[in-house]
């Protein structure tokens, strides 16, 4: 009989996906309201420092000693597979409340009523964006009301997943690309101007990734644009610098050493970001459970050979590492705590801090010293002539 049940529960139809509607960025709301009540300037320029998710991944098998050497390390596969690959269940609201009368107020309770609603990357203020046609991808300019940039159709046979610009379209839009991640083999990025008359070029050469021990083809799973390139980690954590040569986008320098935490984990989240004109890389790290952050790492990027230098210390900046975001921003300005990162652990939904000088992980507290779901601190008292 047992059996029998058994059998009936495994040809049992799948139940149909519902759409989720997720806001984002998921900041703490205290950091919301500080930017929705700035000046539009300013507020687009805290938008410059937000970057997209981060990518959580695990080892096939932890290592037995924490001094095996890079080569030999094993290799990496996505543990979060559902958050990385974007379903079309998934779907986002912009979550920053803009002040009634000089932007579009987008309530957290009230839905987008425009095609865009699928995010796939934040870069230099504007969010990539795509609908229900697999083929229209745009640009959304979040501070302004329906405004959105044109980028050229897209072939729905090659998968979407992640995108980011090489610089501020602002600056020179000319030259600013737009760079997709396949997470394939092949291609293993697309790249194109923006306004819909480009065209995508497509990267068709495969590559061995050199710090895969099972000498799998290189997959990008992480970018971000810097300085007119692209930096892109591959699954297994090499880096490589994608930038055009004779109006082709190639890759034209791979790191040695390869992105991993100092310790080995069974599971670790990634976050690439730019802060004060250098490339971090933000390691969330899970000993045990997906659910549980035990450790926080930070590395900055040494341009010179590609390597990632640990970082002890972040002076005034605070970091913020959520759900679907990571952000950079001045304490001082916020009058939030510096030198540390804040982030959600997942088993709680509840904002927690690692300070970098202590090396612990805290919650946090209100100014009564009860403990919050999300981070509160005491703004500094500036003049506004904007309010």
């Amino acid at each position: 009989m047992s059996r029998q049940k058994k059998k009936e529960k495994l040809v049992k139809p799948q139940e149909k996906t519902k759409s989720f509607l997720e806001p984002w960025p998921n900041l703490p709301q205290q950091l919301l309201d500080f930017m929705g009540r700035q000046h539009p300037d300013e507020t687009n320029r805290l938008m410059q420092n937000i970057s997209f998710l981060g990518v959580t991944k695990s080892w096939r098998s932890v290592p037995k000693q924490c001094s095996t050497k890079n080569a030999q390390l094993p290799w990496l596969e996505i543990s979060d597979k559902d958050h990385f690959f974007q379903s079309k269940t998934l779907e986002h609201t912009l979550n920053i409340p803009f002040r009634l009368g000089e932007y579009w107020w987008y309530g957290r309770s009230t839905s987008w009523d425009i095609p865009w609603t699928h995010f796939h990357g934040c870069s230099h203020g504007l969010i990539v964006a795509g609908g229900k046609d697999p083929a229209m991808y745009c640009l959304l300019i979040p501070t302004s009301r329906f405004t959105y940039r044109s980028i050229p159709t897209w072939d729905p046979i090659i998968p979407f997943k992640f995108a980011t610009l090489s610089s501020n379209p602002y600056n020179n839009n000319k030259a600013c690309f737009l760079m997709v991640l396949t997470g394939c083999s092949t291609p293993t990025f697309v790249v194109s101007g923006l306004g819909y008359q480009n065209k995508w070029m497509k990267e068709e050469k495969t590559l061995l990734d050199p710090n895969c021990s099972k000498r799998k083809l290189m997959q990008f799973t992480n970018a971000i644009g810097f300085e007119g390139k692209f930096y892109a980690l591959s699954l297994q954590g090499t880096l490589a610098v994608i930038e055009e040569i004779e109006s082709r986008f190639q890759i034209t320098k791979l790191s040695r050493s390869r992105a991993v935490p100092s310790v080995f984990p069974k599971h670790f989240t990634e976050y690439l970001l730019e802060s004060n004109g250098e490339i971090l890389l933000i390691f969330l790290i899970f000993e045990q459970s997906i659910r549980k952050v035990d450790k926080v790492e930070v590395f900055k990027l040494q341009m010179d050979d590609l390597s990632w230098l640990k970082l002890d210390k972040l002076a005034n900046r605070t970091l913020f590492a959520g759900t679907n975001y990571c952000m950079s921003v001045n304490a001082s300005q916020l009058g939030c705590r510096s030198n540390c990162v804040h982030f959600i652990e997942r088993a709680t939904n509840t904002w927690r801090f690692y300070e970098m000088g202590s090396d612990s992980i805290s919650p946090c507290f209100d100014d009564y010293g009860s403990q919050t779901i999300s981070p509160v601190w005491e703004e500094p008292i500036v003049e506004n002539k904007f309010l």
